[in-house]
């Protein structure tokens, strides 16, 4: 076994990294970072035209016609913030707050999915103590968004002959397949009109979002649906109309926050306070507490009657959260995460991420999703679409990583198929002979400002990493 193993260089990377601004889509400067980093160490590195990186290391003395292993993660982040963050993630470092041994972002996202893969390689790399096997580390872009720095990927930029993904959240897991996914984004045509009634714009927030797919079964509660509501009990109330409805950002996340312009021909104050009851009362058992704001605008632009009723029974129909389980059991099997809806280009524009271990079930979701946005005249496309990491009966890394796991730890490491769209599946279509595991140290919040790494826990996987190279041999 590696005896005290100094992860402090893993640290030193990290808080190096939350200095650049890595947003998906706003990885060029964080992938010159990483080309320059390989190019000091006189390593040899390919930058593609996708801002993927590539370090090559040969396998150090008695390592050098071990099999190949490629190191993975991805450089970009989730950008999230508190509401009243004046965080800019154009251009600002990531504000690291270290207390009682976790790191998180002041009132932001951290990063750390999944920027500790990109400091353990680093760490890894720069090292000249530590036993290895030939060396590839693979940092792609875009991860968060469409994954399309995995799936552009070449099949000829890799040579390695197994895969560490480190992008995993819980320590003690050994994940080994993953759902596949699609992404449906849909458009509906808006006309605006003046409203003579009073103009609110309603805040909401509150809810804890999360990841939409290790977190879909977790009782979040989607804000989206939460406004929804609220406007029909204010539309039992008095007659409304609605000129804003804005929730969620990325298709991977839960929407936990949004707004509403609205007018109302009752100017009595007292039905807002109404309908904040009765909402927040039918939610009370989802995660996170609702918090409402009312305030008078002089914004008196609404939609029209027609559009009004379109989107909000379009809402109301979409299913969202689990759709089914694996074979009776506590595993998602299929989800649907309606994620996003904003005003965009004089049209109201939404996406709807779905995932599933079973084509089959994808599908399903998919046509009742395309349905309904057809009864309610919306204009929809399927995109962003990722495969799903089967499982292998036959897999040497994932007896190694279970046979050191319990040498290390006494204990069985537990192995999961996971309901998510890890890059994992995306690079073994391109290489389907590729073993691959994926691991990680305990993060929880991902996606959301709440993101929080355990710092022990970082010292006890990269511990494990380091046993695993050593072994393969």
């Amino acid at each position: 076994m590696l005896k005290n193993v100094d992860s402090k260089r893993v640290l030193d990377f990290f808080r190096e990294i939350s200095k650049i601004p890595r947003c998906s889509g706003n990885e060029k400067e964080i992938s010159d970072y990483l080309r320059n980093f390989a190019l000091e160490l006189d390593l040899e590195v390919i930058q593609d035209e996708l801002l993927n990186i590539v370090i090559k290391k040969p396998g150090s003395i008695g390592y050098e016609k071990s099999p190949t292993v490629v190191l993975q993660g991805h450089m970009d982040m989730v950008c999230e913030k508190g509401t009243n963050s004046k965080h800019d993630f154009s251009k600002d470092p990531i504000e690291l707050i270290e207390k009682e041994g976790f790191i998180t972002g002041n009132d932001t996202t951290l990063g750390a999915d999944d920027g500790i893969a990109v400091a353990m390689g680093m760490a890894i790399l720069e090292s000249d103590n530590i036993p290895h096997p030939p060396l590839e580390l693979l940092i792609t872009v875009r991860e968060e968004t469409d994954m399309s720095g995995a799936l552009g990927l070449s099949s000829e930029i890799l040579d390695g002959d197994m895969m560490i993904n480190i992008d995993s959240e819980e320590e003690g897991i050994l994940t080994v397949g993953s759902a596949g996914g699609v992404t449906v984004y849909a458009t509906h045509m808006i006309e605006k009109e003046e409203c003579d009634w009073n103009a609110y714009n309603v805040k909401f927030d509150g809810l804890k979002g999360g990841h939409s797919g290790m977190e879909i079964d977790k009782n979040r509660g989607n804000m989206i649906k939460v406004m929804n509501e609220f406007l029909s009990i204010l539309s039992n109330k008095t007659k409304i109309k609605v000129g804003k409805f804005t929730s969620g950002s990325l298709d991977n996340a839960i929407p936990r926050s949004g707004e509403i312009n609205l007018c109302v021909e009752n100017n009595d104050r007292e039905i807002f306070e109404f309908a904040k009851k009765e909402l927040i009362s039918k939610f009370k058992d989802v995660d996170g507490k609702i918090t409402i704001e009312v305030d008078e605008i002089n914004d008196k632009e609404v939609w029209s009657e027609t559009i009004f009723s379109d989107i909000t029974k379009m809402i109301s129909e979409i299913p969202t959260g689990v759709f089914s389980f694996v074979n009776g059991s506590n595993l998602v099997e299929s989800s649907n995460n309606l994620a996003l809806i904003k005003e965009k280009d004089e049209e109201i524009y939404l996406e709807i991420s779905i995932r599933s271990s079973d084509v089959a079930k994808e599908k399903e979701i998919v046509d009742k999703c395309i349905q309904i946005l057809d009864e309610n005249n919306f204009e929809s496309k399927l995109d962003s679409s990722y495969p799903s990491w089967e499982y292998k009966a036959v897999s040497p890394l994932r007896d190694l990583a279970q046979k050191i796991y319990k040498k290390m730890y006494k204990e069985e490491i537990e192995t999961l198929v996971v309901h998510a769209g890890l890059e994992c599946g995306a690079i073994s279509s391109q290489y389907p002979n590729m073993d691959i595991i994926s691991i990680g140290p305990n993060i929880t919040g991902a996606h959301t400002p709440k993101e929080k790494m355990d710092l022990k826990s970082v010292e006890r996987v990269y511990e494990y990493v380091l046993e695993l190279l050593k072994e393969i041999k």
